[in-house]
């Protein structure tokens, strides 16, 4: 296996998302590190009032998230004007705000980050900046797991195991093959 990203098959645009401390930073640093992908965190244009939210264990209003989610898609759509392939990471714990990236961004594609529990537990407890477990814990009920159709990377085993993920829904390899068998 190759440890160096294929995406040439990718579309412009990967938005990955998934519970806090799933690992969806660290899938989007590893793109951005092996490739020329622009990475925007999200999460780093959260409000001051969503911080505040958050340092309160509570979770955002529904009004706080479709005014994100607008900015989001403003900020992505003035990125593309800049670079040619750009990652997002955030939460989107929402499918009605997953389903609104997908109408206001022309070729993208979401993915799902996920961990174990134990594993999230762990990632969070050491965690400088962000989300607390506490806080985690406090808005987990409120993630709409996606379907089955949306591609899953499995943030278990660190970076071999994601560019090898990547690589599998990406690859111009497994792109021809899977064409030549729809033949």
């Amino acid at each position: 296996m190759s440890h160096r990203l294929q995406l040439t098959h990718a579309p412009s645009v990967l938005f990955l998302f998934g519970l806090s401390g799933a690992g969806k930073s660290f899938v989007g640093d590893v793109i951005g590190d092996h490739d020329d992908w622009f990475v925007y965190h999200a999460d780093d244009d959260l409000t001051d009032e969503m911080l505040d939210v958050i340092h309160a264990n509570q979770p955002f209003t529904e009004e706080m998230r479709d005014n994100f989610f607008e900015r989001i898609s403003k900020k992505v759509n003035q990125f593309r004007s800049q670079y040619s392939r750009v990652v997002v990471t955030q939460g989107a714990y929402k499918k009605k705000h997953r389903d609104y990236l997908r109408q206001t961004i022309n070729d993208i594609e979401l993915i799902y980050v996920t961990a174990t529990d134990s594993l999230i537990h762990q990632r969070l407890e050491y965690r400088i900046n962000g989300i607390s477990n506490k806080s985690a814990e406090a808005i987990k009920h409120i993630f709409e797991v996606p379907d089955s159709s949306v591609k899953t990377i499995f943030n278990y085993e660190g970076k071999t195991s994601i560019i090898e993920q990547l690589n599998n829904f990406y690859s111009e390899k497994l792109i021809e093959s899977s064409e030549t068998i729809c033949e």
